[in-house]
Formats: C-alpha cells, sequence, structure tokens
C-alpha cells in the first residue's frame, strides 16, 4: 500500500522493542539488593541521582557484599525503639541499658525521646517494606539511654564502657551547651573510661568514639571548646549540606576530622522516629538534622569499614578517615595545603567521608604501630594581653625529643590564661613548618571572666609532620581593645605513631 505511495519517502516492518533507558539510574546493579522500603527515594545521602557525587557513594560497597555484618553500634542517646518495625531484627539487647531509669531496655519514655531511634535507624535499619534502609544494614544497634533525665558521672563513664568487648562503636550526638559561652569537657571519670575504652574495648583494638561536632556556628562557638570532641579518643564529625557546602550551624574547629551529610539546604535525613503509641503505618521522619544527623552516617560509615577489616584500631580508624577524606566547597578560603600533602579545613576537617574510598583503602591498611607520646615542660609566659598587641611564646623540640616518632598525629596544648572577658580572645598554635591551626576562635557571647584554666586544646592539623622545631602560641584580643587579661603558661603534648 505504501510503495505507490509518493508521499512515502521510506517504510520499514516496525517492532517493538527496549532500547531506551533512563540515566538516572547511578549503579544498575542496586535492583539485585531488592531494596523496597517506601521512603528510600527520599535518602538522598545513600544515593543522590540528581546531583552525582553529592552522596555517601556506599552502593558500590553494598554491591561488594560488605553491609556491616558483624559489628555492633551502640547509640549513645535518648533511648531507642527497639520494636521499630525497621530496628527490631537488629536490636542488640545485650549492649543496651537505661542509665536514666536504670532498666535493661532503652524504652524512649518521653514526649521528645526520638533523637536515638532517628540515629539508629540511620545506622542500621534493616531492608524491608518499613520506611528507609541504614547505612551498615546488617549492623546491629543498641541503645544506652542517658539524655532523658539527669545523670552522675559515674553513670556517663559506665554507659560509654558499656558492654565495650560487643558494642564496637558509641555513636554519640550530644555534649555541652552549643550556646557560644560554655566551656566544658567530661569529667575525670568520664575521661578515664574514654582512655579504658580505647585500651581495652573491642579485644584491646579500642572502643570507636563518635562525637558530633555541634550546632553552635551560629553562636559563635567552636567545638574546640567541647571536651568531648576535642579529644584524642573521639572522631568528631561537622555537617554538609546536600550541596557540598557548610551549614552555618555545624561548628568548626582544628579537632575536627571529617564531615558528612546532613540538614543544610532544603534537604534533611529520612529516617526512622519513634512508633510506640502508634497502631497504623511504622512511623518514619525527613526531619533530622544538625551534626545529630551528621555523627551516626560516620558511624554507619565506619561499622562497613571494620566489618571489612574487623583488626583495625581506633588510631587505624582515624588515620584512614584523614586519609582518605574528600575536600568539597574547594572555593571556601579556609582550604590549606598541609605539609602531608593533604588540605585542610577549620569548617570540613580533611573532607567529607566517601564509603568506597573507605573501603578500598581499608583492605590494603597497614596497621599502625603503637602510639607514642612528648610532653613538653611547661612554658611560662605572663605575658599581658591588652590592645591589640599579640603575646607570643614559643617551645622547641628538639630530635632527641621525639626520635620514637615514626609520625605525628594529635597534637595538644594545655593552657592557663585569665581574661576579663575570655571570649574576646583568640588563640593560634603555629608549627615549625608555619601551619596554622586556630586551636581558640573569639566567641561574642562568651562573657566568662574564668579564661582557660589548664584547658586542652588539640589540632588534627598538623598530622604527619616532622615535629622538630619551633612551635609558637599566640594569644590577643580579637572583638575588643580594651578587655585586659595574662596568658600565664602552656604545655604542648605531642602523639604519634612509634
Amino acid at each position: 500500500m505504501f510503495k505507490n505511495n509518493t508521499n512515502v519517502k521510506w517504510f520499514n516492518e516496525q517492532q517493538k522493542r527496549k532500547h531506551l533507558f533512563k540515566r538516572d539510574e547511578k549503579f544498575p546493579g542496586l535492583e539485585s539488593l531488592n531494596i523496597n522500603d517506601p521512603e528510600f527515594h527520599k535518602q538522598w545521602h545513600l544515593v543522590k541521582k540528581s546531583e552525582e557525587g553529592n552522596d555517601i557513594n556506599v552502593i558500590p560497597v553494598w554491591l561488594q557484599g560488605v553491609t556491616g555484618k558483624g559489628i555492633n553500634v551502640c547509640i549513645v542517646d535518648d533511648g531507642l525503639d527497639y520494636e521499630h518495625p525497621d530496628l527490631k531484627d537488629n536490636f542488640f539487647k545485650e549492649g543496651s541499658y537505661d542509665f536514666n531509669e536504670h532498666h535493661q531496655l532503652p524504652t524512649p519514655t518521653l514526649y521528645n525521646d526520638n533523637h536515638g531511634t532517628r540515629c539508629a535507624g540511620q545506622v542500621a535499619a534493616v531492608i524491608n517494606d518499613a520506611c528507609g534502609v541504614g547505612i551498615a544494614y546488617d549492623a546491629k544497634v543498641s541503645g544506652v539511654r542517658i539524655l532523658s533525665g539527669t545523670l552522675t558521672d559515674a553513670d556517663e563513664a559506665a554507659s560509654l564502657n558499656f558492654n565495650y568487648q560487643e558494642n564496637h562503636i558509641y555513636s554519640c550526638s550530644w555534649g555541652p551547651a552549643d550556646d557560644g559561652k560554655t566551656c566544658e569537657g567530661p569529667s575525670p571519670l568520664v575521661a578515664k573510661a574514654f582512655k579504658n575504652g580505647i585500651e581495652k574495648g573491642r579485644g584491646n583494638k579500642g572502643s570507636i568514639f563518635v562525637f558530633a561536632t555541634g550546632n553552635g556556628g551560629l553562636n559563635g562557638d567552636n567545638c574546640n571548646f567541647d571536651g568531648y570532641t576535642n579529644s584524642i579518643y573521639t572522631i568528631s564529625i561537622g555537617a554538609i549540606s546536600s550541596k557540598n557546602e557548610h551549614p552555618p550551624y555545624s561548628e568548626a574547629c582544628s579537632a575536627q576530622i571529617a564531615v558528612t551529610y546532613s540538614s543544610g539546604s532544603s534537604k534533611q535525613i529520612t529516617t526512622t522516629d519513634v512508633s510506640i503509641g502508634h497502631l497504623s503505618e511504622p512511623v518514619c521522619t525527613s526531619n533530622h538534622g544538625g551534626t545529630s544527623a551528621a555523627a551516626p552516617i560516620a558511624a554507619g560509615i565506619f561499622a562497613l569499614v571494620l566489618s571489612a577489616r574487623p583488626d583495625l584500631t581506633w588510631r587505624d580508624l582515624q588515620r584512614l578517615a584523614i586519609e582518605s577524606a574528600i575536600p568539597v566547597s574547594v572555593n571556601d578560603d579556609d582550604w590549606v595545603d598541609t605539609v602531608n600533602g593533604r588540605k585542610f579545613n577549620h569548617k570540613f576537617g580533611y573532607g567529607k567521608l566517601d564509603t568506597e574510598i573507605l573501603i578500598k583503602n581499608a583492605k590494603t591498611f597497614k596497621l599502625l604501630n603503637p602510639q607514642t607520646s612528648y610532653e613538653s615542660e611547661v612554658m611560662e609566659v605572663n605575658g599581658n594581653i591588652e590592645g591589640d598587641i599579640p603575646v607570643s611564646s614559643s617551645i622547641i623540640i628538639k630530635p632527641e625529643h621525639v626520635n620514637k616518632f615514626k609520625h605525628l598525629e594529635h597534637v595538644n596544648v594545655r593552657v592557663n590564661l585569665t581574661h576579663q572577658r575570655r571570649g574576646d580572645v583568640k588563640i593560634d598554635l603555629i608549627s615549625p613548618h608555619g601551619i596554622v591551626s586556630n586551636v581558640a576562635t573569639s566567641r561574642k557571647k562568651d562573657a566568662s571572666e574564668k579564661g582557660f584554666e589548664n584547658w586542652l586544646f588539640m589540632s588534627v592539623k598538623h598530622w604527619d609532620e616532622d615535629p622538630v622545631g619551633e612551635w609558637k602560641l599566640v594569644a590577643q584580643n580579637e572583638l575588643s581593645k580594651t578587655t585586659k587579661g595574662k596568658f600565664l603558661n602552656w604545655t604542648l603534648i605531642l602523639y604519634g605513631e612509634e
């Protein structure tokens, strides 16, 4: 019928076939995981199809069969809805306890006890038909309840060592007030619990303590005024938005190791929510955020790393995180090249965690030698802080001081300083190579007259530097030139690999 039609230029028998495909599927093998969870499509931090690269890059790791099996993550928080359909199959009862009411089960009983359940879902929500999926969906998750009432130092210390042979990672989305004026850390008893955990926990390989850097950025706060996040025994994690940008609430400091995703743009984190008292569908939320959401994402990623390399120590994992992190928002003016060849930024640490890179590097990682340290003598300064004139003091590190060091890791400075208004002062640590750590930034809201009494600041910015030479500590007024103080003394403490 077409042959004699002069309007037909070409004809051929047509057959229906599938040859056009959507280009929004980043990982063709994703279907093999049979993820049918109804909220999974909202979990952009796991796989963000619209902006490739703006997620934690976990899908390739799942497709390798690395899913967190054999690892237990303890959510130290306000309880855990262990009967939630997305959590009950992964709940680790033996690793759980309620230190607020002294019960075995960490039941959320207060109206706002939803924080821990949300964090738990981020880590280990199972693949099923409820809510979404956890990063380490074959890991187990326990709950230790401490945030729903008053707590003694003894109970807080016990919570961080609870069943520390079977609880491998402690995810902690809490700390002192993020009000821009508090300077507070763990009590001596709690500080001992951290040390006990890294020495004896997890079969002497060390408990992994993951802490959120804090949400006080809009108050001018800095995570070096928080003795939990600036401990050498913790991994401090800040937040970035879905656009790989620094959200204003996320605190910056020289102790921050890395960042990962949370709220900050129009998108927040989708996860489980407390379902107790709800008789219908399991409760989910798409409104989880802050550095509270960043820390459990990191804990979930670390659970995957430990499931691939369970022999890693607490220091191995810190080094892996530093060496594997990827700089983001690279036009931010705080990025500097460090002596170790990596970039560091007080807002982002060494960059964002990339799960695939971490797992790849973990598989060939050579275990570190034991830790070594050197503490200088107390350097007396007694310099007056007034006007805008900086007060500088130096400590010289000689080769014989660090002859046991193979690599430098954490750097502490212990400072004694009086001041009429603590928030006016900024303090910088300058290494022999000229690398500057802003260990203390000025804070408008901090009107304390206490100054710093044996306060321990920390920096990871000098990782792998040669510590030999002149280390300078410089204190000066920044916000006001009329207040006065005195830089009394300081001590330099170096930690590294033998």
